[in-house]
């Protein structure tokens, strides 16, 4: 197993705040893009509140509200009222603005499939593959007659509390190249799932690793994926394409797990924190639990030597607080994660998901690790993926680790996908320099 490190260089560091971001977190208000305030814009939009407050307190009075009436209503306005009310404004303005503009520039399209083995309606994103067919050639005559099969894709897999359209962003960073085509499932009780779950209340059945993995594999079969796929994974997600890749070679040749959420390296002190109700971790149940769970996604909350010791600005934490409880039906995410933490290890032979060592050692793979990770533990990760390689066949797992960096950001505030963003695009497309090309001479039609 070849294992190195991510060198993460300080002089790159912007002074600019860091990326308020959608990776694990249960509102998808939280932009991927960074809203930056000044003191003047601060104080601008803080008397607009106060003026509305106060001309509505004023209604019934025929005189106008004077600066001196704003300044006392600016001071009886609790500190969290006013985070809350700013703070979800900006989430409900810019946010949505933001994204469309990512979605729009990835070319990604909203699809779903119907699952007829599972049941189950499946979200999910595309990007169709675009051909550069010469004038004189017709698509039939210059395709590949195999070009299904042969057809190259890259699936990506989000993380635990995410939506599909949060990687628009990280897939336009990637840049890849348009004959490529590119899915993003959305798994169940995420994204647009969660409107089900709303609807069905206590008839709606959290998913579990064994539905994840039976869902996705038939929703490879369903929107025709060749067997040209390579895969990228992030905390949930890359539990799902390690998960997939082993059940599925067929269709997914190499892969990039980024603090793959494999059961047994689940931090155990996360584990037993949510059990016993200490540790909240996206179940938000206080702007407290916020707070805490941002540092813990950094390099924990107990590390005051970090350089951004809130990754996001705490004036955020009340309107995510107050955006979680407003787009997610009371107790869902909490009745996912005990729905999906790790049971007893090595309880069922033959069960995967208990397993406590490799059970894919011969795979094409890219791992990558944050060697501060609170979520999903560097240690307990390097002693799955323990090295496996033989005397006669070179072993194809690569393990890079990247120094002082948590679970989705670095000590100085820069989110891991900005980290990752070059190394990840160079694995993937590393494949597929010759695997697909289209026929620059008549090829016999078929259709497709």
């Amino acid at each position: 197993m070849v294992s190195s490190q991510i060198e993460v260089k300080i002089s790159e560091v912007s002074s600019s705040p860091p990326q308020v971001t959608a990776l694990h977190s249960s509102t998808p208000l939280v932009s991927p893009t960074s809203i930056d305030l000044s003191p003047e814009e601060y104080d601008k939009m803080k008397d607009c509140v106060v003026k509305d407050n106060s001309e509505e307190a004023s209604s019934s009075l025929t005189s106008t509200p004077t600066m001196t009436t704003h300044a006392k209503n600016a001071i009886k306005i609790p500190k969290t009222q006013f985070e809350g009310v700013i703070g979800t404004a900006l989430f409900q303005t810019l946010g949505p603005i933001l994204q469309k503009q990512q979605m729009k520039k990835s070319k990604l399209i909203e699809k779903q499939v119907y699952l007829p083995k599972s049941n189950y309606t499946m979200h999910y994103l595309e990007r169709e593959p675009v051909f550069d067919i010469p004038k004189e050639k017709t698509m039939m005559s210059c395709i590949n007659i195999d070009y299904r099969d042969q057809q190259p894709t890259i699936i990506l897999f989000h993380g635990v509390g995410q939506k599909a359209v949060d990687f628009a962003a990280f897939v336009n960073k990637l840049d890849i190249p348009s004959n490529i085509r590119i899915l993003i499932p959305e798994q169940a009780g995420h994204g647009k799932d969660v409107d089900r779950a709303r609807v069905e209340g206590n008839e709606y059945e959290q998913p579990t690793h064994q539905s994840m993995l039976s869902t996705t594999s038939e929703w490879l079969d369903e929107v025709h994926a060749s067997n040209n796929c390579n895969a990228f994974g992030i905390s949930m997600g890359g539990g799902v394409a390690y998960y997939i890749h082993h059940h599925r070679p067929d269709k997914i040749q190499r892969a990039v797990l980024v603090s793959p959420a494999i059961p047994c390296c689940v931090d155990k002190k996360l584990i037993s924190g949510l059990r016993d109700g200490t540790n909240n971790f996206f179940c938000f149940e206080s702007r407290q639990d916020v707070k805490l769970l941002m540092r813990d996604l950094s390099t924990g909350r107990n590390d005051d030597k970090r350089k951004k010791k809130d990754p996001i600005p705490k004036f955020f934490n009340e309107a995510v607080y107050r955006m979680h409880k407003k787009n997610s039906p009371q107790g869902h995410y909490k009745g996912l994660l005990m729905n999906i933490l790790p049971t007893e290890e090595g309880g069922e032979q033959g069960n995967v998901f208990t397993a406590t060592s490799d059970i894919h050692s011969d795979a094409t793979r890219l791992i990558i690790w944050p060697e501060k990770d609170q979520i999903i533990n560097y240690e307990q990760g390097k002693a799955f993926f323990k090295e496996t390689a033989t005397s006669d066949e070179e072993n194809k797992t690569e393990f890079e680790t990247i120094p002082d960096c948590g679970h989705v950001w670095h000590a100085d505030g820069r989110i891991i996908t900005d980290l990752i963003q070059a190394r990840t695009r160079g694995y993937l497309l590393d494949s597929y320099l010759f695997a697909f090309i289209i026929c620059t001479t008549s090829c016999t039609a078929r259709s497709f």
